[in-house]
């Protein structure tokens, strides 16, 4: 796209900007007062900030009663291409071959599937048997060789170079692969976008279903001619009702889930997150599951690096945005620290668990006049990140602590806490996530 289109549409009004309206006017230069109000731009209830080609704010104004936006902000919002021919002066606006766009929320950018059409490149895609006792292997994050592009196909299980078109053996690959135990995997091939220095893909990931002792995963390969070592990045986009929630209900996420492992005996652990394209970030790095020998105090030990952890750590965005819910608490800011003592120890932590957990939590609360808390139940959180534990434990206690801040104490009914059972194998996870609608 030609990065010469800087300026706003001069003469156009808001609607008529919108709807199409041209405006013609000879070569001249006029001086105006311009005002400027804090003018805001939504588009189907989510903010637009509008940029330049060089990425720079740019802040819409008035002038002579005429409200001017920045065409090339609101015409990629609304899924145009904005080019600008210098010869004839003209602003162009073509629909978008993309089949995906990048919305901002809040204050994170977001890309939303279009259409439900896949990229019309060449690649091809195959789907692999993942048997329970695979070595997981992370995705290539760079362009290869097609020496390596065969190394990897063999070193993956049930792929065999017989099922892939043959390739000029001077041609390198953009490679990514997802392999999971115990998931159906598949992955739409959204867009691929080729820069001068990085490459990124854009997918639709799907778990289509559960196979226990095993997995389905997903490999593709794409030919390119950028050089071997160029960084790959996938992105995953959201469909149309993911974004919608988000515009409702606002960004959520669940802040710091610890888990801790408490064996009878010294035990080789593994532990599976069930939908780990939700993860936001990890340690150690989760790479499909984590593998740990876990001893009775609850001491770690990374069976891949051999590293010494007290916990294993993720956060996930919600699928689902929690609401304000008829039952909860009312919390005054300064009384926060006493609350959680007192409902932690009721929820079956253990001093030291919930100490980590109030000085995590603590400083966003306390800052609060009020706050409205409710503490999940099992069926919310198991929804919003199943798991798979090897061997199964005998006390599974999950605590995820919802809140919302406020100004002023809200009428609802007190939450009724139950005390689960903390015997035998026990695993330990809270966490938390902010009510933002």
């Amino acid at each position: 796209m030609n990065k010469g289109l800087r300026g706003v549409i001069a003469g156009i009004g808001v609607s008529a900007l919108l709807t199409g309206g041209i405006v013609s006017a000879s070569n001249r230069s006029d001086t105006v007062q311009r005002f400027f109000r804090n003018i805001k731009i939504t588009l189907n209830s989510s903010t637009i900030t509008p940029k330049d080609a060089n990425g720079k704010d740019v802040e819409p104004f008035i002038v002579d009663g005429t409200t001017y936006l920045p065409v090339r902000a609101v015409g990629e919002a609304m899924g145009f291409d904005v080019d600008w021919d210098n010869d004839t002066s003209t602003v162009v606006l073509k629909n978008s071959e993309k089949n995906h766009r990048e919305i901002q929320i809040e204050d994170e950018i977001f890309s939303e599937r279009l259409t439900t059409n896949t990229w019309n490149g060449e690649y091809q895609k195959l789907n692999f048997y993942v048997p329970s006792n695979i070595e997981m292997i992370e995705s290539e994050e760079t362009v290869v060789s097609y020496q390596r592009y065969l190394e990897i196909i063999e070193s993956i299980n049930n792929l065999s170079k017989s099922q892939f078109k043959p390739y000029d053996k001077q041609t390198n690959y953009i490679i990514y692969w997802h392999m999971a135990k115990d998931v159906i995997e598949n992955i739409e091939l959204v867009d691929c976008e080729e820069g001068d220095n990085e490459i990124t893909l854009y997918g639709d990931y799907t778990g289509e279903g559960y196979v226990p002792q095993a997995g389905v995963g997903v490999f593709i390969a794409i030919p390119t001619n950028l050089p071997i070592e160029t960084p790959v990045n996938y992105v995953e986009c959201l469909c149309p009702s993911e974004v919608e929630d988000l515009m409702l209900h606002g960004v959520q996420g669940r802040g710091k889930p610890i888990i801790y492992l408490y064996p009878t005996e010294e035990t080789e652990v593994n532990v599976k997150l069930l939908k780990e394209e939700n993860l936001t970030c990890s340690y150690p790095k989760y790479k499909g599951e984590w593998k740990v020998n876990a001893q009775p105090d609850g001491t770690l030990i990374d069976r891949d690096t051999g590293r010494k952890l007290y916990s294993l750590y993720y956060e996930s965005k919600n699928e689902k945005p929690f609401q304000v819910e008829e039952e909860g608490f009312i919390v005054k800011g300064e009384k926060v620290a006493n609350f959680l003592e007192e409902k932690l120890a009721i929820l079956g932590l253990t001093e030291r668990e919930a100490e980590e957990f109030i000085i995590y939590w603590l400083p966003k609360l306390e800052a609060n006049p009020y706050n409205y808390i409710r503490f999940a139940n099992e069926e919310e959180i198991d929804s919003g990140m199943p798991w798979k534990i090897t061997p199964q434990p005998d006390s599974i206690i999950r605590v995820l602590m919802t809140y919302k801040a406020l100004e002023q104490p809200i009428q609802v009914q007190e939450q009724i806490l139950d005390t689960p059972e903390r015997t035998g194998f026990t695993i330990v996870e809270w966490g938390g996530t902010e009510i933002k609608n």
